[in-house]
């Protein structure tokens, strides 16, 4: 035996290693089910085509506003609290919600664009109700979130 190393020491670092191997499949599979959300970019509107990433990153990123030359879009945004929003632009444009709160900033300070409208809470009943006041708009949810009568422009998955 090791010097100093007794039973009565072994003792709490083998029940420590037996409870972290308990936890910790469980704290894992939790956290690959938040980083699984896919989301969709949907819309009530039926006319509004379906979009390319590229598309809805420039939309994302206020670098157009109209689809097919002619169709000027409204987006609104989730509330800077809610971890689907995180999450969203971290998917879609890889940047957090603070990175896109200066990048707002700045286009609005300039003059060359403003940012979505922002909703007071991320419950699909509000998102469906601007939508619904808001006939161009466009919205993000997870998947299943969505209405099966919405129409999905894009998903967009963790890693694409």
């Amino acid at each position: 035996m090791i010097k100093g190393l007794t039973l009565k020491r072994l003792l709490p670092l083998s029940l420590l290693l037996s409870i972290t191997s308990i936890i910790m499949p469980a704290y894992a599979e939790d956290n690959q089910n938040i980083k699984d959300v896919e989301f969709a970019v949907f819309s009530l509107n039926n006319e509004i085509p379906a979009l390319t990433k590229s598309k809805a990153r420039m939309l994302y990123k206020g670098r157009t506003k109209k689809l097919n030359g002619s169709i000027k879009i409204v987006l609104v945004d989730l509330p800077e609290k809610s971890i689907h929003r995180e999450e969203f632009y971290s998917m879609l444009l890889g940047k957090s919600v603070s990175q896109m709160n200066g990048y707002w900033a700045s286009l609005s300070f300039s003059g060359k664009g403003t940012p979505p409208e922002e909703l007071s809470s991320d419950d699909i009943k509000d998102i469906l109700e601007w939508l619904n006041d808001n006939p161009n708009g466009i919205a993000y949810a997870p998947v299943s979130a969505v209405p099966e009568n919405a129409n999905i422009l894009i998903t967009v998955l963790q890693g694409e």
